[in-house]
């Protein structure tokens, strides 16, 4: 949809009209669902994304700013939308599930077990805050919040910290060679 359509075209005795605004808007929003899914979620959840779009239009037709544009803004509600369905579909696994079986597997290769081993030994190097964020994330499965609540930092340095921990591994392993 290249043209910029203003919220106040769709505005009748005061009152959002609604159905035109689903016709003209529906092919815009189904692009925008299946671009942004890039077809990992399933048809009901596609549904549901556009149905709260529109759902959500609605209930904030009185707050609306009748100046800004209607594409940006259903594009914004749809994204926001999107994210939320992958949140709520995120699996976490528990990363001691893989450990035991990877680490007990007969036939595990020598370049894995040298490259864990060199992982540990970065971690170890690491100070004191960061090995317990580490632990406390990889091996023992705690959500960053609750890490953050545990340790008395803010989410947002548990996240950088497990960022900076990882580039840095990443970068001394590959340093090396390995």
């Amino acid at each position: 949809m290249k043209q910029v359509i203003q919220i106040e075209k769709y505005y009748k005795n005061n009152e959002i009209d609604m159905d035109q605004i689903i016709e003209d808007f529906t092919p815009y929003i189904t692009t925008i669902i299946n671009k942004g899914t890039n077809n990992k979620l399933s048809f009901e959840d596609k549904e549901e994304i556009y149905s709260d779009t529109f759902f959500i239009l609605w209930k904030n037709r009185n707050r609306l700013n009748i100046n800004v544009s209607l594409n940006s803004y259903l594009a914004g509600i749809t994204k926001n939308l999107i994210k939320e369905k992958y949140r709520k579909l995120k699996i976490v696994y528990d990363i001691s599930d893989f450990e035991n079986d990877a680490l007990n597997s007969v036939n595990m290769y020598e370049n894995d077990r040298e490259l864990i081993w060199d992982i540990e030994q970065k971690i170890k190097e690491l100070k004191d805050i960061d090995i317990k964020i580490v632990n406390l994330f990889y091996y023992s499965s705690v959500s960053i919040k609750d890490i953050a609540k545990k340790l008395n930092i803010s989410e947002l340095n548990v996240k950088t910290r497990l960022h900076r921990i990882r580039k840095k591994i990443k970068k001394e392993l590959n340093n090396g060679g390995i």
